[in-house]
């Protein structure tokens, strides 16, 4: 009994000891931070993501917060991973990798929609992706508007699921109210109405359609009425 109480005290020392040593040893100058190297998309500046990571220059590197710090990063628009690495002796790696814009959403001007549901700020839309619209013109989401993206998201997704070809020439989701949507189709315009309610079935016999080459390049369907299809003014 008396050999384990005494190697338990000598463990619980030498514990002690080594902590004591550590913390001698990550507080020299050696170990504080010096460095932080950034990369992130050009929009954003390096400065603002220093000041948003709470990293302190010529402070101890196991000092500081690497959980707080990825934590606040991801939450910078367009951001959709962070990575923080600890570089001994003193510096330390920040890579932001930006959210890929899924759609284009035209509110008050032209903002990208990730798959995270975010919008983002873009310069210079080139229309190289589909644009919803039917929003209302803030740029803070109402319920609605956030219903309406969620489906835009959704369509788009499984109608590429289901035909590249058909996604490729999609130009316009536009949104009616929140129980039907209009598809409009390069090259020629095509409009197809579509309910949302089991949108999924409506899909599938519009690639169909597509497919048997029945839609066209030209005219107007209004699928929202069960299995009929109607093509007027071609």
């Amino acid at each position: 009994m008396k050999r384990l109480i005494g190697a338990i005290l000598i463990i619980s020392a030498a514990v002690t000891a080594g902590r004591f040593a550590f913390i001698e040893l990550t507080g020299l100058s050696w170990f504080c931070l010096s460095d932080v190297e950034i990369n992130c998309p050009e929009s954003i500046e390096k400065d603002k993501v220093l000041e948003v990571s709470k990293f302190k220059i010529g402070e101890p590197v196991f000092g500081q917060d690497f959980g707080q710090a990825a934590d606040s990063l991801i939450k910078i628009p367009g951001i959709e991973a962070v990575s923080v690495k600890r570089r001994l002796p003193g510096s330390v790696k920040i890579d932001l990798e930006p959210e890929a814009v899924v759609l284009f959403v035209k509110k008050k001007k032209i903002y990208g929609l990730t798959r995270a549901l975010k919008l983002v700020e873009i310069d210079r839309p080139d229309y190289y992706l589909p644009v919803v619209t039917g929003l209302s013109e803030k740029k803070t989401y109402r319920y609605r508007d956030n219903m309406k993206l969620c489906y835009s998201l959704a369509l788009y997704e499984n109608m590429e699921s289901l035909s590249r070809n058909l996604s490729g020439r999609l130009a316009e989701i536009h949104f009616r109210d929140t129980r039907q949507v209009e598809l409009i189709f390069d090259p020629g315009g095509v409009k197809v109405l579509l309910p949302l309610r089991n949108y999924q079935e409506s899909l599938a016999r519009l690639v169909l359609l597509d497919n048997k080459g029945i839609l066209g390049n030209s005219g107007s369907f209004d699928m929202t009425a069960g299995k009929m299809v109607v093509k007027n003014g071609v």
